[in-house]
Formats: structure tokens, C-alpha cells, sequence
């Protein structure tokens, strides 16, 4: 391949020699400068075809210092954000319907193939109909329809897990989950699901493809009284036993769990919970099973009733350590971020960092704007407005862009999640390297 380059670069100076003139190897480019090459490569998905052409390319790719001069930690990465599921409305005691997926504009997908046959192989077919339920660092969670099965419905007793790893292309599937001691399990749960790199980030350690990963359910328990908890952990052969987490009644909290794919931040997994008048951040400790409760500061209970502000959303920084609330204002068509600040020997607090004036295209009237969810890694929002109509809001720079993938039922959607992926953990499960990240 580096043959290849130097026989390019000669021929567009004007240099080329005649093969029998001379009987010198062919000149090889230096490592530096095929760092440099390599590094501005504009496409993912060239970058990943590139490292596939030789040994000695897949080896700069794959090493650590090029992988986060690519993707800075610290930075967002729009490249990242592959697209959303949506799950729409359905009867109680029907059939749970299919997910769309939305493509993201400049998504290194391609148009019509399946998203999980895309990058787990093996679930082609199994999972075609699988319902999304929580995403971590590359982590996908689903719920699954046995070959031979009818669609996932509320009233059944046992119930179908697995993880999907986009990052290593495999899939984990749990054991059954018998789920008759939940109370209503399909419209009070909230999920989680947890991998090596939050506990590496809990401890300070840097993170590595680690196959770790643990799934968290909460939900009420058969008498509607409180909030159990179960967990599984990979490499156990079952279930945990449920866990007293959360009584609902002390705290005057009778409202539903608004956020059920939970934000991981290390050690700790964070639910959206709202009394019907506040809402509040339900932190659970994963290894201790502490459990602690917060008001959001935004939006204020008169707000609501006006219609002023939309539900606010959790979110984690791409580092893994900084836990915000994001609240949509549609009057001003802005967006409040708010930043959980942990205080030694106090409680913590929330402190407003920054407003983000979101820009409408040009010509375009937005009406009633709702966020559905936020893009963590990416740095965007989706927003629906005007009943089916779909923006990207970038949360930098403010631009709306509107998406013109094929939605059709978007506006009966009941929850959303975006799908994301660590691109230099991704490169590092499929290419390998000298270096863990």
C-alpha cells in the first residue's frame, strides 16, 4: 500500500522513472507522514477501510495516541451519533409495535439496512423486531421476541433480554427474566445497563475494551408500594433477587418514571422520576444500593401548566463524570443546562451553566417543540415540533437541522433514545491494538 502512494505521488509530480531505469526498492513514506494522511481522512467508515488495507496501517490506527487525537475525550464528537429508535403508543393489552430507526444526517449508515444486522451480525433476523430499552457506551439493551413467538406484550410473564456490543459485533442473551413480581412491569420500569469503562471511570482508571457489563431493572413491586430492584451481571447463570431501592410514598412521589433508559456516571445509575409536580433525579449506587433523591431546579411546576417549558432530560458527559439537566424552554425555542455539582460534607447542588439559543432554519415556523432525548457523546437534542416534524439541535453551536429520513408514525412516538458509538473503543474491538483506551 505504501507502494501504491509513492507510485501516486510520483505520477501527479510529473517524476515517474521507467521501471527498467532503475533497480532501487520503492520508496516507503515515513511513519509520520502516514499519521498525518491517516489523521484527515474525513470518513469514518474510510478511516476503518484504510486500517483494513495492511498490517502496518492497522497498527497506526489502532494505537491509542492516534485514536483520541482523532476523537479527543474531552470533546463531543458529531460523528458519533449513528441515530435514534422511537417506540410509538400502543394499547395496554396489545402487541408492542415495531422501533423505527432514524438515520442521523451524514450517519455512516447506509440507507435501509438493518441497523443491529449493520454491526451484530448475529442478530440479523432474532432481533429485527427488538424493542430498545437503554444504550451505554456502545452497550444496547433490547427486548426480543423468540424465534417462533408472537410481539412482546405486557401481560406475559416471562420476559426476553439481551445485550447487544456494537463495539465487538457480538450479543449476550439473558436468562428469562420471570417479571410477575413487578407491578404493570411495561409502564412503570426504568433500565439500565452498565459496562467495564463506567467502572473504570468510577475508580479512575483508564477504560479498556472490557466484554463486562451489568443490567439494572427498577420498577414497582407487586403491592405498588415501593420500587425494587433487580440486576444481572455478565458471566452469572441468573438474576439477582429483588432489592427493596426506593419507597415512592415517603417521599410523596406517585408519578411515573419519565426517563427509563437511565444515564450511567461511574459507580451510579440516574432515573428521571416526576410527583406529578417536580421532577427529581433518582441516583442508585450500583455497588453499594445506595439510593438518593434530588429536585431538578427547572422547570418550575407554573411553567409546566403554561406550557412554557417542555419536561427537562439527564444527561452524562462524554467523559462519564458530569451529570446535567437539559430543559427545553419553546417560548424562546432555548435550552437550560443545568450541572449537578457534588460538594464535600454537603449534598451537592445545581448550578445553571450556560443557556443555548437554538436557531431555526431559514423560512421555517417551529410550533410546540418537544425534546425527545439527548445525544450525549454527540453534543445534539432531538426535537419534534409542528405534531411530525424532526429536528437536530446542535447544543455548541445551536443550529437546528431538520431530518429527512423516512419517519412516518413519528408523531405517535412514545419514547426515544440516540444511538451513539465510542468510534476509538469501536476501532480498538475490531482492529486491536498496542494500547488499551
Amino acid at each position: 500500500m505504501d507502494h501504491w502512494l509513492g507510485r501516486s505521488i510520483g505520477y501527479h509530480t510529473g517524476k515517474m522513472r521507467d521501471p527498467k531505469a532503475t533497480a532501487a526498492p520503492p520508496a516507503t513514506l515515513p511513519e509520520d507522514v502516514v499519521l498525518e494522511i491517516l489523521a484527515r481522512v474525513p470518513d469514518v467508515a474510510d478511516l476503518f477501510r484504510c486500517a483494513a488495507a495492511c498490517k502496518r496501517w492497522r497498527a497506526l490506527v489502532a494505537d491509542r495516541p492516534f485514536l483520541r487525537r482523532r476523537w479527543p475525550e474531552d470533546a463531543r464528537h458529531p460523528s458519533s451519533l449513528l441515530g435514534f429508535f422511537g417506540q410509538e403508543w400502543g394499547r395496554e393489552d396489545a402487541p408492542a409495535p415495531p422501533p423505527d430507526f432514524i438515520r442521523a444526517p451524514r450517519s455512516v449508515l447506509r440507507p435501509g439496512r438493518p441497523f443491529l444486522g449493520s454491526f451484530v451480525p448475529g442478530a440479523a433476523g432474532l432481533f429485527d423486531r427488538a424493542v430498545p430499552l437503554a444504550s451505554n457506551r456502545g452497550l444496547l439493551l433490547v427486548r426480543y421476541v423468540p424465534r417462533g413467538g408472537s410481539a412482546p406484550c405486557p401481560s406475559v410473564d416471562v420476559d426476553h433480554l439481551a445485550v447487544c456490543n456494537l463495539l465487538s459485533g457480538t450479543c449476550d442473551v439473558l436468562p428469562p427474566l420471570h417479571r410477575g413480581w413487578f407491578y404493570n412491569y411495561s409502564d412503570t420500569s426504568g433500565y439500565a445497563v452498565r459496562t467495564g469503562a463506567d467502572c473504570c471511570c468510577s475508580t479512575g482508571h483508564p477504560p479498556s475494551p472490557s466484554a463486562f457489563f451489568k443490567v439494572l431493572i427498577i420498577g414497582l413491586n407487586q403491592d405498588g408500594m415501593r420500587y425494587d430492584l433487580r440486576s444481572f451481571s455478565s458471566g452469572d447463570p441468573s438474576w439477582s433477587l429483588p432489592t427493596r431501592c426506593f419507597n415512592p410514598i415517603e417521599h410523596n412521589i406517585f408519578g411515573p418514571i419519565m426517563q427509563r433508559g437511565a444515564v450511567v456516571r461511574g459507580g451510579t445509575v440516574h432515573w428521571l422520576l416526576w410527583d406529578l409536580v417536580n421532577f427529581h433525579a433518582l441516583d442508585v449506587h450500583v455497588a453499594t444500593g445506595d439510593v438518593s433523591l434530588h429536585m431538578l431546579p427547572a422547570p418550575r411546576p407554573q411553567d409546566l401548566l403554561r406550557c412554557q417549558y417542555d419536561k427537562p432530560r439527564l444527561s452524562v458527559a462524554a467523559d462519564g463524570t458530569t451529570l446535567s439537566s437539559l430543559c427545553l424552554f419553546r417560548d424562546e425555542l432555548t435550552v437550560e443546562v443545568w450541572t449537578w455539582r457534588d460538594d464535600e460534607g454537603e449534598r451537592g447542588h445545581w448550578r445553571r451553566d450556560r443557556v443555548v439559543e437554538l436557531r431555526r432554519p431559514k423560512q421555517k415556523r417551529i410550533e410546540g417543540p418537544m425534546c425527545m432525548c439527548v445525544g450525549e457523546r454527540s453534543g445534539t437534542m432531538l426535537v419534534r415540533a409542528d405534531g411530525r416534524c424532526i429536528y437536530i439541535a446542535d447544543l455548541e453551536t445551536g443550529i437546528l437541522e431538520e431530518v429527512t429520513d423516512q419517519f412516518c408514525g413519528i408523531g405517535g412516538w412514545k419514547t426515544a433514545f440516540p444511538v451513539e458509538i465510542d468510534w476509538p473503543a469501536f476501532f480498538m474491538h475490531r482492529l486491536g491494538g498496542k494500547s488499551v483506551l
